[in-house]
């Protein structure tokens, strides 16, 4: 063995160490899944080089040439979603994939075609390849540096420079088996990019927090010894069964599996302790706003049958008595509210949304700190909505708390409505609520409206969320834009006319 056998072997190690982190502790980020995918990618190619060179097979070349195929796609995916804008670029993603997709399918062909065999190891399977990637490898830069420029958090400054290194060195290096095999006279160092770049992978997911959440001592272990233990299987097949290509198939197969197997099982009691730890806070949080809801008219009707113990004329009874069915009916309304709350489920009528936004304004005042201005520009006239008011004004008080919160330090905040004209020509009402906060980066934004995110220490993430829900059931949409240090602005859309599913 050489040099660059060992480079591919500790290559094949950190990428199949970083797979594992990405699939156990990578949660709900947008970033788990393709850089998950890319690492596994870049690891089926290390190995199959290492393989190919190891025993001379043809069919590690074969499979060196589909793995290959199959990184630049998710180069990119991983790069849109790190700077926040998948939606922004989701069909440039999609036809990546499609067009490198169809490059692997055909390259794939060489387990049945001898023609297929004879194009992988021509210059124009190499120079096809470099025509396609390197479009996406400077647009990809390019967005990573916009990134970089845009940034204000010196955290998201750091994980952008981290990502950029990894992406521009791996991916030169990478790019310089491809021009060797068009004939070109450089050096092979594709597999000392791809280790360099699992190098400052690993330093964003374990110094920088690139998942936004610290990993455990005990994980980095967990998946360097999965990593370790499943490369020194694969070699010593290799060794032992090197000029079997059957027996080489099969224990490479059967190793694989365990891999799956042992990863799924970690994942999948992590996972279950991520959801049951997610949806406690979630109850809690609306634990504690029902018991909140609830103390007053508790009190007033506690003190009621108090008073009602004592001597008291008729009309002084009567008078407590109808305070006690008061606040009896007080608390059915609120128990009524939250199991709407939680069904989501509107009962329609035809409401005035800026009676609503000025109704809920007027109590957020009374609650707000010092320093935080509450302003309204209403849009008069108006039309009507088809609407449930409460369900409505508890979105709008979602909006008004969280846009406070973003504000510690004091700040604006506007309450806007307006109208507009959908994609189908219909007139919906756009509230929109503007504050001047702490904003968030691109990549938390996209999943703002997911169940149970937060960035919050305290928060429980069921308030974006229920903001989603309430707008979908009204036939409505939701969106945020926002940008760090300068504020977020969140805009619900609402159908005129009867749209709600509910």
């Amino acid at each position: 063995m050489n040099v660059r056998d060992w480079v591919q072997i500790l290559a094949s190690v950190g990428h199949l160490m970083l797979a594992v982190l990405c699939l156990v502790r990578g949660g709900r980020s947008a970033l788990a899944r393709p850089l998950a995918l890319l690492c596994l990618a870049l690891f089926g190619w290390n190995f199959a080089t290492l393989a190919h060179h190891l025993t001379g097979a043809p069919l590690w070349n074969w499979l060196d040439a589909i793995f290959t195929a199959l990184s630049p796609p998710l180069v990119f995916h991983l790069i849109v979603a790190f700077v926040g804008m998948r939606r922004v670029h989701q069909r440039l993603v999609q036809a990546a994939y499609v067009a490198f997709g169809a490059f692997a399918l055909v390259s794939s062909t060489a387990f049945i075609a001898p023609w297929a065999r004879t194009w992988i190891d021509s210059p124009a399977w190499a120079t096809l390849f470099l025509v396609g990637w390197a479009p996406l490898l400077v647009s990809g830069l390019l967005l990573l540096v916009r990134h970089l420029i845009r940034s204000t958090d010196v955290d998201e400054k750091a994980r952008t420079r981290t990502m950029l290194a990894a992406v521009a060195v791996g991916g030169a290096l990478a790019s310089t088996d491809l021009l060797a095999g068009a004939r070109f006279a450089v050096p092979h160092l594709g597999s000392l990019g791809t280790l360099i770049g699992a190098f400052l992978l690993a330093s964003a997911v374990f110094r920088l927090r690139l998942f936004d959440r610290d990993l455990s001592v005990n994980t980095a272990v967990y998946a360097g010894a999965l990593a370790v233990t499943s490369i020194a299987a694969y070699a010593a097949i290799l060794v032992l069964f090197g000029g079997n290509v059957a027996a080489v198939t099969f224990g490479t197969a059967a190793v694989t599996i365990v891999i799956i197997a042992a990863v799924r099982e970690l994942m999948g009691s992590l996972s279950a302790h991520r959801e049951r730890v997610a949806r406690l806070a979630a109850l809690g949080r609306i634990s504690a706003q029902m018991a909140h809801d609830l103390k007053n008219p508790l009190a007033a009707l506690l003190g009621a049958a108090q008073v009602l113990e004592g001597e008291l004329t008729r009309a002084q009874q009567q008078e407590f008595l109808k305070l006690v069915v008061e606040q009896a009916q007080r608390i059915r309304t609120l128990v009524e509210k939250y199991e709407r709350l939680g069904r989501v489920e509107p009962i329609l009528s035809r409401v005035h949304i800026n009676d609503v936004v000025e109704r809920v304004v007027a109590a957020q005042r009374s609650i707000a700190h010092d320093g935080c201005e509450i302003r309204m520009d209403l849009a008069r006239p108006l039309p009507e909505c088809d609407a449930d008011p409460d369900l409505i004004a508890g979105m709008l008080e979602n909006l008004l708390r969280n846009a406070i919160e973003a504000m510690p330090r004091g700040g604006s905040l506007c309450v806007r409505t307006s109208t507009e004209s959908n994609v189908s020509g219909g007139l919906v009402v756009v509230v929109s609520v503007a504050d001047t906060g702490e904003g968030i980066e691109a990549r938390r934004a996209e999943r703002v409206f997911d169940d149970f995110f937060t960035t919050k220490t305290t928060g429980s993430g069921f308030g974006l969320a229920f903001v989603k829900r309430v707008a979908l059931a009204h036939g409505g949409s939701v969106s945020l834009t926002s940008q760090p240090h300068q504020g977020t602005t969140v805009s619900v859309r609402l159908p005129v006319d009867d749209g709600a599913s509910g």
